[in-house]
């Protein structure tokens, strides 16, 4: 087949995927700033009470297709009752999962890098007794508000936990797992994740 032909149907497909995203994100009540481009297949879940706004230029991609790193991962966004997710402009994620059960907020010139888990809930409770019963085990879980503030880098795989505060303009190494607050101009990697350096 001719690369020419090839190259426009690729471009067809993602054109066709950023219109119909777009449009699912309007249909589940999403509030979208202008340019709001999102490849591939994305999860969308967002409960009829919940409060869920994009800012401005925001960018994601899902799959290998448009960033190798992301293998065949897509991303999603699932937010409970009464639940808020706020994205700020210039932001941009690749196959990232946001789990919102409280709230999660995250600043502008954010980059979020390959498959990343961001989640404000612990999903399961801690007692073993809670977890037989569903509705108990949803109700003892522990949740807490999300802050990822302006120009943070989160690298690939990484899991951001409840609670959690990232400052600003600070780096996450690939693969961490952010328990605690990170201060802002550091960076932090590992599990848990732990401040190796602060930048100037």
């Amino acid at each position: 087949m001719n690369v020419k032909i090839l190259k426009d149907l690729s471009r067809g497909v993602s054109l066709f995927s950023r219109m119909w995203n777009y449009m699912r994100l309007k249909f589940n009540g999403v509030r979208m700033g202008k340019h709001c481009v999102i490849h591939g297949h994305v999860g969308i879940n967002v409960a009829s009470t919940a409060f869920f706004s994009i800012g401005d230029y925001f960018y994601m991609s899902n799959g290998r297709h448009r960033n190798p790193l992301c293998g065949n991962v897509e991303g999603g966004f699932y937010l409970e009752n009464n639940a808020r997710v706020q994205i700020g402009n210039y932001v941009g994620m690749s196959s990232t999962v946001l789990w919102a059960s409280t709230s999660i907020t995250i600043g502008s010139h954010v980059n979020i890098g390959a498959n990343v888990k961001i989640m404000d809930t612990d999903a399961h409770s801690l007692d073993y007794a809670k977890r037989r019963n569903a509705e108990n085990d949803r109700k003892a879980r522990l949740c807490a508000p999300i802050v990822i503030e302006n120009d943070c880098f989160i690298g690939m795989n990484c899991i951001i936990l409840k609670g959690v505060t990232i400052g600003a303009r600070s780096v996450i190494g690939a693969g961490s797992v952010v328990t605690k607050n990170i201060p802002p101009d550091s960076v932090a990697c590992g599990n848990p994740a732990r401040i190796v350096k602060t930048l100037k």
